[in-house]
């Protein structure tokens, strides 16, 4: 290695270790903004390839980065002829032959598998009092993320993030074990622990698949957003502060069958994220079907090929069908809050258009532990992607949330909407393929319940890079 490559791998970990170290004694964010494992450019640096191969707009995954996630960070096919780097041996290979009188094999990068996010951004927006503001928040974010696979069967993946409002605070953190049994086809029983996103559904992923920013309702919602009048000056607010999207410390049993149906099978920690707060664990399942395109593994079908005319984008024409169910119960005073929730989606993939519509219901028991009777939400939420040229994409999406309380408890609520329906229009612009401008504006169609009944509007101006 050259002078100036040392140099430069030498600054790297240094500033990931001063990183590092700030995330150890920073504080923890309330409500951290997950992002998906493959966005980050070492493997861009791994593979000596485009930030296309696998995104549409970073970290949007087309449909071989998803594939490339699914399968513990490699490429379905030929990873080894694919990598560009020189990968350092734990071990010789005939190890394999002797073991388990001997330690089984591994890699690690000969690069450092780190990369760097940071998100400026300007917010205007008018609250329900009638009031208009304009703020820059720069930067708005700070990511630090590290993904790696050690040879074949096993990868790591470690995200960071940093805010001025909350500090710093690490948000996933886990280890992939794949084809957890030999014998069986391979990809069909994996095994996923740590600190992590559920990805409950992809579709609509802020990170996953979806090109523009701002969360839907089902992913950003807490019954502890829902403040009563109390008897005194201070409002009650449940102590319920579970969400959907939320990153847990989780064991995350997942695979393929047939190459086109996934499953995933979770036991979570809950609201309670690293550390445990009622002794009770949840529960969560998930499946996702593909018909058509490449597979969930990574192939084309015998006699069908990419779709091609994107300009550089891979393209695929498909559909995809998802379902999940969650299971689980958060404390509240001297009892715990039941809670279920279940959803359906279908993503249609088409050359340019990506397409999806979903919806998801839930119901707690008692959200405020003073026996106030059940209560349900339920959500509705769609996307319109289009992709004008390979590097502006325009975007639409649709939100609409109801939330139906006993009348006793409505008339103690303040100010938080119960009915509520926006529209976030949007534009998508690669400067760069690691640099990305957006444009996403909402207003809200509908805003009811509590104390408030204005439609408050919101307009974001961001700017996303990655190295």
């Amino acid at each position: 290695m050259t002078a100036s490559g040392r140099a430069i791998r030498a600054a790297v970990l240094g500033l990931a270790s001063a990183y590092l170290a700030a995330a150890s004694a920073g504080s923890a964010a309330a409500d951290p903004a997950p992002l998906t494992e493959v966005e980050i450019p070492a493997f861009a640096r791994l593979y000596r390839t485009s930030c296309s191969t696998c995104h549409t707009a970073a970290p949007k995954l087309n449909v071989m980065g998803e594939a490339f996630r699914l399968n513990g960070y490699r490429f379905p096919e030929n990873d080894q002829l694919l990598r560009k780097d020189d990968p350092v041996k734990l071990g010789a290979e005939p190890w394999k032959e002797l073991w388990p009188r001997a330690i089984w094999p591994g890699e690690i990068s000969d690069t450092p598998p780190i990369a760097l996010r940071i998100q400026t951004e300007i917010v205007g927006g008018g609250d329900t009092g009638g009031d208009d503001q304009v703020e820059f928040r720069f930067p708005n974010e700070l990511y630090l993320l590290a993904g790696a696979n050690f040879g074949g069967s096993l990868g790591v993946f470690l995200e960071t993030e940093w805010s001025p409002e909350e500090g710093v605070e690490v948000v996933q953190a886990k280890v992939l074990f794949q084809d957890l049994i030999p014998g069986l086809p391979s990809r069909s029983l994996n095994l996923w622990v740590g600190l992590q996103n559920p990805y409950l559904f992809t579709f609509t992923d802020r990170q996953i698949d979806r090109a523009a920013r701002e969360k839907f309702y089902w992913q950003s919602f807490r019954y502890s957003d829902l403040e009563l009048d109390g008897p005194g000056d201070e409002p009650i607010r449940s102590e319920n502060e579970f969400g959907l999207a939320d990153s847990q410390a989780a064991l995350e049993v997942n695979g393929l069958a047939g190459g086109r149906l996934y499953y995933g099978l979770g036991l979570a920690q809950g609201a309670g994220g690293a550390r445990e707060n009622n002794q009770r664990k949840d529960l969560y399942y998930k499946f996702r079907y593909k018909i058509g395109g490449l597979r969930l593994d990574g192939k084309y079908p015998e006699g069908t090929d990419p779709v091609l005319g994107g300009g550089g984008q891979l393209q695929d024409r498909s559909l995809i069908l998802e379902h999940f169910g969650y299971f689980g119960a958060e404390p509240v005073d001297d009892a715990d809050d039941e809670h279920r929730s279940f959803g359906v989606n279908a993503r249609l993939l088409w050359g340019r258009w990506d397409v999806g519509v979903g919806a998801i219901r839930s119901g707690n028991d008692d959200p405020w532990g003073f026996a106030s009777g059940g209560i349900d939400s339920s959500t509705l939420f769609g996307k319109l992607e289009y992709m004008f040229f390979p590097w502006f994409i325009g975007s639409l999406k649709y939100d609409a949330m109801d939330i139906d309380v006993p009348t006793e408890v409505e008339e103690l609520l303040l100010s938080s909407g119960l009915s509520r329906s926006r529209i976030l229009p949007g534009a998508i612009f690669l400067i760069r393929q690691n640099i990305r401008a957006v444009v996403e504006g909402a207003v809200f169609t509908r805003y009811e319940g509590g104390s408030s009944t204005e439609a408050p509007w919101n307009i974001w101006l961001r700017l996303d890079m990655a190295f």
